[in-house]
This record gives C-alpha cells, sequence and structure tokens, in this order.
C-alpha cells in the first residue's frame, strides 16, 4: 500500500508538470507581457540553468552571443586581453579544443594590432555563417570579420583620420537577405561625436568599406550614440537605441525607409548600457541604466504611457520602469510571446529579470508594483558572487534566445588580483524525465 500511495504522489507530480509545459502562450499584447500575472506564456522561462567555463587565462571581455536560428548552434565573439586579438567560441557537442569536455571550438579570428574590443556577433541566414563586427584600437577603426567554410574575411568599413576614432560600441544584425547593418559610435576629437549606421549595398554603390558599404550619419552631438544598440523590425528597417552622453539621456532612432526619425524616451539621467530588441510585432523593447544604479525597462505602448513624449502632441508612446539594482553589464531579449528576459550584473552576480507572467508566478521581486499590491517582476541570481578569490560574474554580459525560447548567456568573469578572466556561458535546457520503474518488494 505504501508503494502504491508512493507511485501515485510521483504520477501526479509529472502529469503537473506535462500540464504546466504544455501552456498554451497568450497573443502578446504592447505592454501586457510585464503585467500578466499566473499565466506561464513561456514554457522554456523555468527550465534549469547550467553554467560552464568556455575559454580561460584572461580572455572574456567585450562579449557577445548569437545562436544560430537554423539548427541553434552557439556563437561567441570576446576579447583576449593578453594577446589583444578578437576570438570566437563555438559550440561543436565534439572534438573541439575548449569548453569543460573539449565540446566548444575556440579559435582566433583576428591579431593584426589590438583588435577585438566591442565586439558584437551574428548569423547569416542565407549561409549559416557568423559574422563580427569589432574596433580596431590599433587603428581606430571599424572592422568586420565575415566566417565562411574556408576561415574568415576581414574588411575595414571604416577607417578614420588619426583625430576621430570609429567602431566603439559596435552592434551588428544581418538581415533576412544576408545583408550587415552595423550602428556604432564615431568619437571626435576636434568637435561633436556621433552615432552612424553602415549598411552593405555591394557593387561599389556605397562609400565606405571598399564601396561595399553605405555608411551614414544618424545622430550627433557631446557623446552621442555611445551603447549602441541595433535591431532589425519585420522589413529589415534599422532602429537603434543609443545614449547621449552630454545630456545623460536614453534616445531612440528609426529609419522609416526614406529618413531617421529621433524620439527621446527619457530626458534625463538614463540610458547607458543599453539593450534594444524588436519583437516579432515589431515592438521595440530596451533595457537600460539609470544614474541611480538601478537598470529600467522601457516598452512602446502607443499611449498611455509614462515615457517617450511624442512631441507636439501630448502623447507618451512609451512605459518606463525601474526594475532592479545592476554594476556593469546589461542585455535584452524576447522571447517569442513578447516577455522580456534581462540579463544582468549586481553585486558580482549574474542575475535575470523576467516578468511575473513568464514564469506562472502570481508574486515577483522586483520592478514596479503599481496598480497591483506586489512587483510584477521576479528577479534571479544565476550565478553568485564567490567569495573564494573573489570571482565577479556577469561583467560584458550578452544573452540571446533559441528556436525553444531556451536563454543562453555568455559573460566575463573574473578572480583574484592580479585579475585572471575567463569566458563562461551559462545556458538553459530542458530537463529529461526518465521512465519511473517501481519494484514491489
Amino acid at each position: 500500500m505504501k508503494v502504491r500511495n508512493v507511485f501515485g504522489l510521483m504520477l501526479s507530480v509529472v502529469l503537473l508538470l506535462l500540464l504546466a509545459g504544455s501552456s498554451l502562450a497568450r497573443e502578446p499584447q504592447p505592454a501586457g507581457p510585464s503585467e500578466a500575472v499566473g499565466v506561464n506564456a513561456s514554457p522554456a522561462a523555468n527550465a534549469p540553468w547550467f553554467k560552464i567555463t568556455v575559454d580561460k587565462f584572461d580572455v572574456g571581455q567585450y562579449t557577445s552571443v548569437a545562436i544560430d536560428p537554423v539548427n541553434n548552434t552557439t556563437y561567441v565573439s570576446y576579447y583576449d586581453e593578453t594577446y589583444k586579438d578578437l576570438r570566437m567560441a563555438k559550440y561543436v557537442g565534439s572534438g573541439g579544443n575548449c569548453g569543460p569536455d573539449n565540446d566548444w571550438s575556440c579559435e582566433t579570428v583576428d591579431s593584426a594590432g589590438d583588435v577585438g574590443k566591442y565586439s558584437s556577433i551574428a548569423v547569416d541566414p542565407t549561409d549559416n555563417y557568423p559574422v563580427i563586427a569589432y574596433y580596431d584600437a590599433t587603428n581606430h577603426a571599424l572592422k568586420l570579420a565575415i566566417g565562411s567554410g574556408g576561415g574568415w574575411t576581414i574588411k575595414i568599413i571604416q577607417d578614420p583620420p588619426f583625430s576621430f576614432s570609429a567602431g566603439m560600441y559596435a552592434s551588428l544584425k544581418v538581415d533576412s537577405t544576408g545583408k550587415t547593418h552595423i550602428a556604432y559610435y564615431f568619437s571626435n576629437l576636434m568637435g561633436p561625436d556621433s552615432l552612424w549606421y553602415a549598411k552593405h549595398v555591394g557593387g561599389g554603390a556605397g562609400n565606405c568599406g571598399g564601396n561595399d558599404y553605405q555608411c551614414d550619419l544618424v545622430d550627433s552631438g557631446d557623446q552621442v550614440g555611445k551603447y549602441a544598440s541595433l535591431a532589425l523590425d519585420g522589413s529589415d528597417q534599422p532602429r537603434i537605441a543609443y545614449y547621449d552622453g552630454g545630456n545623460n539621456a536614453l534616445w531612440y532612432a528609426f529609419h522609416d525607409g526614406v529618413k531617421w526619425n529621433h524620439l527621446k524616451i527619457l530626458p534625463s539621467n538614463s540610458g547607458q548600457y543599453a539593450s534594444l530588441y524588436v519583437d516579432n510585432e515589431d515592438i521595440p523593447h530596451i533595457a537600460h541604466l539609470y544614474n541611480n544604479g538601478k537598470f529600467g525597462y522601457a516598452v512602446y505602448v502607443g499611449s498611455g504611457g509614462n515615457c517617450g513624449f511624442d512631441s507636439p502632441s501630448t502623447t507618451f508612446l512609451w512605459q518606463c520602469d525601474e526594475i532592479d539594482s545592476m554594476g556593469f553589464g546589461l542585455s535584452l531579449a524576447v522571447d517569442a510571446a513578447g516577455y522580456p528576459i534581462i540579463a544582468y550584473q549586481k553585486g558580482g552576480s549574474l542575475n535575470v529579470a523576467r516578468p511575473i507572467g513568464a514564469l506562472g508566478k502570481f508574486i515577483g521581486n522586483c520592478g514596479p508594483a503599481n496598480p497591483y499590491p506586489y512587483p510584477r517582476w521576479y528577479c534571479e541570481t544565476i550565478d553568485p558572487f564567490g567569495s573564494l578569490g573573489p570571482v565577479v560574474n556577469g561583467d560584458f554580459v550578452s544573452i540571446d534566445l533559441n528556436s525553444s525560447g531556451l536563454a543562453t548567456i555568455a559573460y566575463y568573469s573574473k578572480c583574484c588580483v592580479p585579475s585572471i578572466g575567463k569566458l563562461k556561458v551559462t545556458y538553459q535546457q530542458f530537463q529529461d524525465f526518465l521512465p519511473l520503474v517501481m519494484k514491489n518488494h
């Protein structure tokens, strides 16, 4: 009788887990995902996390992660602090040269001078090869590495005179036709700084990158363009979130097919570490840092918001909320149901924040509460601060989701004095349940 009772209890638990995993995703609303409660619209959100070290010995800064949308292969670009090189890690499963069981392949992509800072990686959907935009600190230039079966092709996209610098805060996307798009910061020692945008046009029709790219000015001003974050909408039109350092403000620029349009999302004390994502409904989401040490989440709502004033009308187009305190590092992704997931560093730990609706929770522990009597977000530590060393996790954080909505986070982990850095990856994976076998004694 005791065995039967135990079996019945375990069977009930398994059935509940199966029912929870089959929950139907609701249709996303402009501001709904951050307010929904008690509905698990993202079955992958509760999948467990696993932590690994991919590469070590003073590597892992300026990290960027991208997951191939076709076969879910993970790629990570990063900077080698010792040799000042750009490197890339690719998950191969077996036969590699790095990772816990040689299940990753790590390689040097570019070693010509001090190269690889501000790296941004994407996967070309037309051939499934990686592409990396990055900064060449030796030549103050924006460079691009294009992967292929035979190695890498390195291109200089913009190489300005000595008093200028192009390519810091590079943000790269590859559109559905394989064209490369890059947003980046242009520093000017002699005048105003600026935000620039480069696009592959081919056929010698451009003005940069060997005339195969078109480089255009988007906005200018004192420290305008830092923390540039690029996304593409469903029509492959570019959108950019960026920081106006002169006014301490968060800005959003979008191209309507004819010209650039600009909107100040928050007027002051905001915008650093901007991370932009445009979801499958073409709704933009932005994570960023406030000057009070907390990070915020801004989402386009169309009307009834509290930020993004649309002059000359009196409409606030965006909803802006404070979520949690943070240190260095912030990265945003949005799942298929329209729910954001934000990876960030806090107190030397890697953390993740999601709206409670994505997790099926009724009560959160961070983010805004109004009009509810409880917080609407849930913040958790994924890789904690290590007291032995000490070990600081979560700098240079970057997040991406695979086709099942499972998250992968690449980040820099450093230990001790002098500092020893390494590239770490934390990822979600569905838990496999083995068949239950009972033996009746």
